[in-house]
């Protein structure tokens, strides 16, 4: 009888370790493919500019703890102690406070940079990138007016063109200013895409990712002032790789 009780227990305990099991796989399955669903329809969302990322770099940028706290009342009237930023495969420069770092992705071939200026990881919020027209649709090569009028095409997350209307800032530069609307009904933020003189198939596009704030909104109108095609005579930017 003892016997016959020890393996009834045995096996109570057994059934109970297995039943622990299968709850705990099941519990693993439920988890990953709620992350799963979760990602897919994150993902779905790609435009530059504060929704997600839509770059070559494989590696991401740090989430920081901390966002640096910039004074953008401070940036937005003095020019002083403004420097000048090279992008790294010297497509385009503009100048920026010193005080701010740009943040930039070695690996990307759109030539990337970007501020730690939103409450949303840097890769989720690029500033500055050059276009590759014939990447995006070769028909549109020559045709700047043209392409930006439909760059929404490109973007799952986007179901039209808002606005567009020419832009020239104060370098020589000239382009267009573009606001795309979301699927959601909301407008995006202002895309500047200016035109590289002698070049048919770039341009170097920027986007307003800064704070909706007067002096913050200052700040990147100035930034945008500066962009050239043209590089200073040494890149002095204080800059960190964002991996």
């Amino acid at each position: 009888m003892e016997a016959k009780e020890e393996n009834g227990s045995s096996n109570n305990n057994t059934l109970m370790m297995a039943s622990i099991g299968v709850l705990v796989v099941f519990i693993g399955v439920v988890f990953f493919l709620f992350m799963w669903v979760s990602n897919k329809g994150k993902a779905s969302v790609v435009f530059p500019a504060g929704i997600n990322y839509t770059g070559t770099e494989n590696q991401q940028a740090p989430v920081t703890a901390n966002r640096p706290i910039y004074d953008y009342a401070k940036y937005a009237n003095n020019d002083a102690g403004w420097i000048t930023y090279n992008s790294l495969q010297k497509q385009y420069s503009f100048k920026h406070p010193v005080e701010m770092v740009t943040l930039v992705f070695p690996g990307d071939t759109a030539d990337m940079a970007t501020f730690d200026v939103a409450d949303v990881p840097a890769q989720f919020n690029i500033m500055s990138l050059i276009e590759t027209i014939s990447e995006r649709d070769p028909k549109y090569v020559g045709k700047p007016q043209e392409f930006v009028s439909n760059y929404w095409h490109f973007f799952g997350g986007l179901k039209g063109l808002s606005s567009i209307e020419p832009y020239s800032n104060k370098e020589g530069l000239k382009g267009f200013k573009a606001i795309y609307m979301n699927k959601s009904g909301t407008t995006s933020s202002e895309n500047y895409f200016f035109v590289i003189p002698g070049d048919t198939n770039r341009m170097i596009h920027f986007s307003n990712v800064f704070p909706k704030t007067p002096e913050a909104q200052q700040v990147f109108m100035k930034i945008l002032d500066s962009v050239s095609n043209k590089m200073g005579a040494t890149n002095v930017t204080p800059t960190a790789a964002a991996k």
